[in-house]
């Protein structure tokens, strides 16, 4: 049975194996070690999904995705800068959603810390979310995440705002750890992004 990775579509067959990552040919999916990752994007083996015995390429992106491209276009399109207040939304309603779950937002540290374990340990939307805090802003580097492909395409029809569930939530769990708002920058970062949050003036 062959495998197929769910962020970049990386196959792997048990009759070729990995070789450059000493996985031999011939050995099935279960075999290969806990600690293996795609080749192509990193991402660890959980990600992969069972395929038939018959290799088929991906059949397009997943209709969720579909449709937060069209809401996101549909959206930039008609309100345009003035968006920004239904991204910020975006954050509040999954900030509810965590509180409401028992995360903990009482410092910088732990509120990103609860952003991270609900998407990448709760719910797996991205392979990981690495993050740094200084004095007046945050570093966070989402890797090989599901909507890399929707941003990537947003950002190439010169759509500024981003629908991002990850960034978001976590501008506005700074916000209530810190009682600053937050400005939000990103650059494409391999199968993810690195993302800014800048602290700009007080809630």
């Amino acid at each position: 049975m062959d495998y197929q990775c769910e962020i970049c579509h990386y196959i792997y067959q048990s009759e070729k194996g990995d070789p450059e990552s000493d996985v031999e040919p011939g050995t099935s999916f279960g075999d290969i070690p806990l600690d293996w990752a795609c080749p192509r994007c990193g991402i660890d083996k959980s990600m992969f999904q069972p395929m038939d015995q018959e290799i088929k390429q991906p059949k397009g992106k997943d209709p969720l995705l579909i449709m937060v491209l069209g809401l996101t276009t549909g959206l930039w399109t008609i309100a345009g800068t003035g968006s920004y207040s239904v991204t910020r939304q975006i954050g509040r309603t999954f900030l509810d959603e965590l509180k409401s779950r028992n995360y903990n937002f009482h410092d910088s540290e732990t509120s990103l810390k609860s952003v991270r374990n609900y998407f990448v340990e709760n719910h797996h939307m991205a392979g990981d979310i690495e993050y740094s805090i200084k004095d007046d802003e945050v570093d966070l580097k989402v890797k090989n995440c599901r909507f890399f492909p929707v941003c990537s395409q947003l950002e190439n029809q010169g759509v500024l705002i981003t629908t991002c569930p990850y960034t978001n939530t976590a501008a506005r769990a700074m916000e209530e750890a810190t009682g600053y708002r937050f400005r939000i920058s990103k650059e494409t970062h391999g199968f993810g992004h690195q993302i800014r949050l800048k602290k700009v003036s007080k809630v």
